[in-house]
């Protein structure tokens, strides 16, 4: 028995330590929403790996106001920290595809892509 418990414990902290690692490519003229049906905190590391600049902007759920944007230029990096009451837009308006690593502290709910008006 207790060697049950512990082989649980062992699963259930490695579990929690666990990060998401995800390669995200995003179509020309499309934009790729992150979270949208998310209800925790979370962080994400950006690597743009594309030779061209993306839109990020993170933005009010309820409201839809942007809180706030910037363009993750080629082969650049940041760490983004999104509430629960954000939805994040990854905004592609370039006539070629981009790629972003995401890496994410957990999972996230509500992923989708959208055509650029």
């Amino acid at each position: 028995m207790k060697k049950l418990v512990l082989v649980f414990i062992f699963f259930s902290t490695l579990n929690s330590c666990s990060t998401f690692k995800s390669g995200l490519t995003i179509p020309a003229n499309q934009t790729f929403l992150l979270g949208e049906f998310n209800d925790k905190n979370y962080s994400a590391e950006l690597t743009n790996k594309s030779n061209l600049t993306i839109i990020v902007k993170m933005a009010d759920k309820e409201s839809g106001e942007v809180i706030q944007s910037f363009g993750l230029t080629p082969k650049g990096k940041t760490k983004v920290y999104v509430t629960k009451a954000e939805t994040v837009y990854f905004e592609n308006d370039n006539g070629s595809d981009v790629r972003i690593d995401v890496v994410l502290s957990k999972g996230v709910e509500g992923m989708r892509y959208i055509n650029n008006k």
